[in-house]
């Protein structure tokens, strides 16, 4: 009998259209002589969709997208949809064994949708709630870093409301760090928002169009000669699987939207032609940032390499990569072994949760009014 997937995608982020293109590459990478596919669309409003054709592009290219509005439920220890109008089809109120999640950015990646499944406590093929948090966040993921003994670029954090406050103290602490700078949102990811500063003028500039997308700013000291390198963990057999290395070239100041989702705008270089001593660096950061984390399902680490220090920074971790990084595991693993690996994971996870004591039994509701007034 085969087992019954909910690809859950998109989502109120700025990388929902990307989410959607991630969808479209796990769906058809799927084993359907294994699998049952159901996807599930999350829109901007935060509604949960089924229909016909969720798993080709061209629906989601059209104004209007025949749908069925739904809510996730559970029952009998399985996920179950709840139709939101009298009649929904028979094939989307069948049992759920286990959920794949596509999403990328704020509001799903950042453990909000590992939150919902949590809850629901079915299979949740990626990162628990906690790591999914904290590494969405930039701030957050460079201090446990830097406490952790790995080197990150110079940086600064503001909150919108410091700015607001004091604007001259935000621009001398981000002068410190000394220009080129590049400001970032906190919370986003697929370089969206980012603004790179030469001078003083360019930075106030670049912090009243970031703040547009976040109430949380980080001011970074720009390298000017370093090399852009990516690698992603899988979490399969309890263990982490490394992929190769990666080098993203593009002509870029730095690796924009555009260079990393257009054709032609970067080129990949799979695997990264390396020094052995820094391509063994990169392979145990990556083990040990993963483990640290507990990140489950697929996740990508970026660094960069500074030229001229020899420095190795770590840059940032993906919890849900674009397309799952599939292309980084190609040599070693095909895209439908990854995905399985990944959902037979989810599914052993769930059973040693299953095992844990997460009640207590107490008479405490029955030994008298203890409440104070």
């Amino acid at each position: 009998m085969k087992r019954r997937v909910a690809i859950v995608f998109g989502g109120n982020s700025v990388e929902h259209e990307i989410s959607i293109l991630s969808m479209i590459q796990a769906s058809h990478a799927i084993d359907r002589d294994r699998y049952e596919v159901v996807p599930i669309y999350i829109t901007k409003d935060g509604e949960f969709w089924v229909g016909p054709g969720f798993d080709d592009l061209e629906t989601f290219k059209k104004q209007r997208i025949r749908h069925y509005r739904v809510a996730p439920y559970r029952k009998k220890g399985r996920l179950m949809l709840k139709g939101l109008r009298p009649f929904l089809p028979w094939k989307y109120r069948k049992p759920i064994d286990v959920v794949l999640p596509v999403v990328h950015g704020n509001n799903v990646e950042d453990g909000s949708l590992a939150g919902v499944f949590t809850i629901l406590n079915v299979p949740y093929a990626g990162s628990q709630i906690l790591p999914a948090a904290l590494l969405q966040n930039k701030h957050y993921s460079k201090l446990f870093l830097e406490r952790s003994g790995f080197t990150v670029v110079p940086y600064q954090h503001f909150r919108l409301k410091d700015y607001k406050k004091d604007v001259f103290a935000v621009l001398e602490k981000s002068s410190e760090l000394g220009y080129p700078l590049i400001i970032k949102p906190t919370s986003l990811g697929s370089s969206i928002g980012i603004k790179i500063a030469e001078n003083r003028d360019q930075l106030i500039k670049a912090l009243n169009y970031v703040s547009k997308y976040d109430d949380e700013i980080i001011v970074e000291k720009k390298l000017e000669n370093f090399r852009e390198l990516n690698q992603a963990v899988l979490r399969a057999g309890g263990e982490y699987v490394l992929s190769a290395i990666e080098e993203v070239k593009s002509d870029s100041a730095f690796l924009s939207f555009s260079a990393k989702y257009l054709p032609g705008e970067s080129r990949r270089e799979i695997p990264a032609v390396l020094p052995p001593e820094i391509a063994e660096k990169v392979n145990t950061e990556s083990e040990a940032i993963a483990a640290m984390f507990q990140v489950r399902g697929v996740a990508r680490i970026d660094y960069l390499y500074d030229n001229d220090s020899g420095t190795l920074y770590v840059n940032e971790i993906n919890t849900i990569p674009g397309s799952l990084a599939f292309y980084l595991f190609e040599e070693k693993i095909p895209f439908s072994e990854l995905v399985e690996r990944m959902l037979e994971q989810a599914l052993r996870d769930k059973y040693d949760q299953d095992r844990k004591t997460t009640s207590f039994p107490s008479n405490v509701l029955f030994a008298g009014n203890r409440l104070k007034k």
